[in-house]
C-alpha cells in the first residue's frame, strides 16, 4: 500500500510545531487517509515513482494534502480507522418517562452522522476538493498512443 503523507507532512499542513501533539493513531489515520484516497484516484492514469507516489509535482503535492485533509477530519470526527469505520448509536434528543416517550436524532444531528459515514467510507468534501482543484480528476480520460 502507498503512504501518500507521513507525520511531518500532517503536522505542516495543519499548522502544527514539532511541540504540538498529533493524534495518538495518526500512523493508522494517514494510512487509512491514503486508501481513501487511492480508491476515490483509481480511476486515474498518471505516472508513478517505484513507491507509487505521483511524479508529477501538482498531483504528487494534492494526494499528500488531500491525505492529510483527510486523516485530519478522521481525527475532528472522532473516526477511529482500528475500529471498522463510523458507528453512530442513537442518541436521545429528548425523554419522558410518565408519557413513555423518546425522541431520536434531529435534524442537524442527522447530517452530522452522514457527514461522519461520509468521510469514515470515502473523502472528507476538503480532501474531494483538493483534488479538484489540483487538475486531478481531468486525468481520467485514457491516453492517446500513436
Amino acid at each position: 500500500m502507498v503512504d501518500y503523507a507521513v507525520a511531518d507532512n500532517y503536522r505542516t499542513y495543519c499548522g502544527l510545531s514539532a511541540a504540538d501533539t498529533v493524534p495518538a493513531n495518526l500512523t493508522q489515520l494517514l494510512r487509512a487517509a491514503s486508501l481513501a484516497v487511492r480508491e476515490y484516484t483509481g480511476t486515474l492514469f498518471y505516472q508513478t515513482d517505484s513507491d507509487g507516489i505521483p511524479v508529477d509535482a501538482i498531483l504528487s503535492a494534492a494526494f499528500r494534502d488531500a491525505t492529510c485533509a483527510q486523516a485530519q477530519a478522521m481525527d475532528a470526527l472522532g473516526i477511529d480507522p482500528a475500529m471498522g469505520g463510523a458507528i453512530q448509536p442513537n442518541t436521545a434528543a429528548s425523554k419522558s418517562i410518565s408519557g413513555a416517550s423518546v425522541s431520536y436524532t434531529t435534524s442537524e444531528q442527522q447530517t452530522a452522522a452522514q457527514l461522519r459515514e461520509q468521510v469514515a467510507n470515502g473523502l472528507a468534501p476538503i480532501a474531494i476538493r483538493i483534488l479538484r482543484a489540483s487538475g486531478a480528476m481531468l486525468l481520467t480520460q485514457p491516453w492517446e498512443v500513436g
